[in-house]
């Protein structure tokens, strides 16, 4: 398997090479007006692209089967088989093929090349000028990923496992490996990290097209037009990563939280964010013929971005929970296709930059035009930022924050007050004119969304002031970390006015997502449909309109959760004897443990767990026996027999308002129980928010003609 999944990777990498030639010949032949010897070269170029795939692909295939028939030959799948008695085992055998640094990035580099073989599919009998240079620009990016994997061992998924190692019937002696990390055996984990990696992987193809659009020199919508999907696909998949490792981390990390600011969920922010910047200028290029440099950059930011989170990740040279052991030639390869993609991009815009000059781009800031540049610099600065504040522990000292690590609450301070404002920017962008906005349209727009909004806004201002302010002032009184955290915020007025901005950009967010929403079905009700059928034909017939509305009506209920899950968690450890009937109280809650467990599983595993009944506080602290049960938690504590690594096993207890978190975390000196109890103010608005932010763009990228109906969006 060792000699076979390395011949299959080299043969990868070399297929490459004659595959950029045959595609870029096209394009230089083709421009010489010899159309039939360019469709020719370029057809070879594609089968090129498909060989390329396959090869690949195989490779990816002996990982999989590798894993599946617990065949230990290969050391990557001894170092990440799922040592475990779990129902799921099966899928944490698949997820091995990509737990590990080695396996990611075949996995990455495998789905590069399948969104190439698709491009090459799509185009076969166009064959025209633009695809193959954007195919072989991927190629190249192929290339470099591939030289990465055969160049060092540190990323060679085929090294064989020494023979030391392994018993004379295949299987490994006893000690020689751990197996996967214990953290990775959950099911979000199965479907994070590949939703995240094709997210990563299609963000090549715009870049690609964007180059190709730049060596071409058709800088019409066209390349816009190829890439765009592909664009708002990868985008999904990207938040449906974020989403599912925001879960896991909450579930499975034990902290209470679901965003800690890491490097590597940094990187994944980062990328996000230059994705939105270049969703929305891919949608003004082909609907109005402006943001064509806008387009341009925020592809090649985005996948820069990409590049970094992967140089973040292979280098060594940012701390992170991610993060694999330092290599020199990961650290070279992707820094060095970084800067290659930054300069190759500079020179090509100033080599084509008279063809690059646009007129009337943004007449007026209080215009859809204004407003999605705003948007766009806020994500294009944000993420830069982000970028920069994640780094900084590797640069110079004489750099600004060079040479330190910036905590979380720097994070936050800036990411607060500028989510605020991009809410904000999200709720108007659609009720402006496109290249000006009439007063009068404006106010006829916007006054029913003020009324809903203001009315939404009192509504949360009723929970702001009776439970999240309550909530900030206990947790100041108590002292502790958690009130020096909150005090390196700024003064209580400030920290609770930035919550107020963004609880007003919330309210006119949903209001005007409603609003429009609802005005799109009155259209289609004025045509003799039920509202269930203008409904229904409203997603069917305008799904990009209706579609994007649904998505930021998921986003303003998303940043009320931030706000809450964010800003005003009350946290506490409580010490309990290991004893039933032992209770504590925490913020209104009563927690009496009913029985303790201390077992170990199939893999010797000692699995320590403590049972409780969850009730209501009364007034003197004691539990309120007349309001009786209103839940159970069963948090819990594995400790690795491999590695003695400790796992823990949060328990939750969800109510409409907020969450009871609690995490077991061992046995304190004396004996007792040691549990971390938090509270978390309107977390389950993140998840259905994210579900609804997913939900809408999906339905944007369904392939139906769009009618004009949501007139919001097509009057000037």
């Amino acid at each position: 398997m060792s000699s076979l999944g390395t011949i299959l990777q080299i043969l990868a990498l070399i297929a490459t090479i004659p595959a950029m030639v045959t595609l870029m010949a096209s394009v230089a032949v083709s421009r010489r007006g010899r159309a039939q010897q360019a469709s020719t070269l370029a057809n070879v170029g594609f089968l090129l692209v498909f060989a390329n795939t396959l090869l690949l692909t195989l490779c990816v295939g002996i990982i999989l089967v590798c894993f599946l028939t617990e065949n230990m030959t290969l050391s990557y799948v001894a170092m990440n088989f799922p040592e475990t008695d779990s129902a799921l085992k099966p899928l944490y055998q698949v997820a091995g093929v990509w737990a590990g640094r080695q396996g990611s990035l075949l996995f990455w580099t495998w789905l590069i090349s399948l969104f190439a073989a698709a491009t090459a599919w799509r185009r076969m009998r166009q064959t025209d000028a633009l695809t193959c240079a954007a195919l072989a620009v991927t190629e190249l990016v192929i290339m470099l990923f591939a030289c990465a994997m055969v160049l060092s061992d540190a990323n060679n998924a085929f090294i064989a496992t020494p023979a030391q190692y392994l018993n004379a019937d295949g299987t490994l002696v006893a000690g020689a490996s751990t197996g996967m990390n214990p953290l990775l055996l959950h099911w979000a984990m199965v479907l994070h990290p590949p939703a995240t990696f094709i997210g990563y992987a299609g963000c090549t193809v715009p870049f690609a097209y964007a180059i190709a659009a730049l060596i071409t020199g058709d800088l019409s919508a066209r390349w816009v037009e190829h890439a765009d999907r592909v664009a708002v696909f990868s985008f999904i998949f990207l938040t449906i990563g974020m989403v599912l490792g925001a879960v896991w981390a909450y579930v499975v990390l034990g902290w209470g939280g679901f965003w800690a600011w890491d490097a590597v969920e940094n990187a994944s922010f980062m990328s996000w964010l230059t994705a939105i910047a270049m969703i929305h200028s891919f949608t003004l290029y082909r609907r109005r013929g402006v943001f064509r440099r806008w387009s341009l950059f925020a592809a090649t930011i985005t996948f820069i971005f990409v590049v970094l989170g992967t140089f973040i990740t292979r280098s060594g040279l940012v701390q992170s929970v991610h993060a694999f052991a330092e290599d020199p030639v990961s650290t070279y390869f992707f820094l060095g296709i970084m800067i290659s993609a930054g300069l190759a991009f500079l020179l090509l815009m100033l080599y084509r930059s008279a063809a690059l000059t646009e007129e009337d781009e943004i007449e007026s800031l209080a215009s859809k035009n204004g407003s999605y540049y705003l948007t766009n610099l806020v994500c294009i600065v944000g993420a830069c930022l982000v970028a920069y504040l994640t780094v900084s522990s590797a640069l110079p000292s004489w750099l600004p924050l060079g040479g330190q690590v910036v905590s979380a609450g720097v994070y936050n301070a800036v990411a607060r007050p500028a989510t605020a404002l991009f809410g904000l920017l999200m709720a108007m962008c659609p009720l402006l004119g496109w290249r000006k906005t009439d007063g009068a349209a404006f106010w006829r727009n916007f006054r029913v969304p003020l009324i809903v909004g203001a009315v939404v806004f009192v509504a949360l201002e009723v929970f702001f002031f009776a439970d999240l302010v309550p909530a900030y002032d206990a947790t100041v009184a108590a002292g502790g970390d958690t009130a020096a955290t909150l005090a390196e915020q700024g003064p209580r007025l400030y920290y609770l006015a930035v919550a107020e901005v963004s609880l007003v950009a919330a309210a006119l967010l949903f209001a005007s997502s409603a609003y429009l929403l609802g005005r799109g079905v009155r259209a289609r009700a004025s045509r003799g449909e039920n509202p269930a059928q203008a409904v229904v034909n409203l997603f069917r017939h305008s799904p990009a309109q209706a579609g994007g509305y649904l998505a930021h009506l998921g986003c303003a209920i998303a940043l009320v959760g931030l706000v809450g899950s964010g800003m005003f968690v009350q946290e506490q450890t409580v010490n309990l004897a290991a004893e039933e009937g032992a209770h504590a109280t925490v913020a209104g809650y009563a927690l009496t443990v009913t029985g303790i467990e201390d077992t170990f599983d199939a893999e010797d595993d000692r699995v320590m767990t403590v049972e409780l009944a969850v009730g209501r506080a009364a007034a003197d602290g004691e539990p309120d026996e007349a309001a009786g049960t209103i839940g159970t938690l069963s948090p819990a504590i594995e400790v690795s027999a491999a590695t003695q690594q400790q796992t823990l096993h949060a328990s939750v207890l969800t109510f409409p308002t907020e969450d009871l978190f609690v995490a077991f975390q061992g046995l304190n000196a004396d004996g007792s129980l040691s549990l971390s109890v938090k509270v978390n103010p309107l977390i389950l608005c993140n998840w259905i928010g994210g579900v609804l932010c997913i939900a809408g763009i999906v339905l944007a990228v369904v392939p139906r003609r769009a009618t004009p109906l949501l007139a919001a969006d097509e009057r000037g």
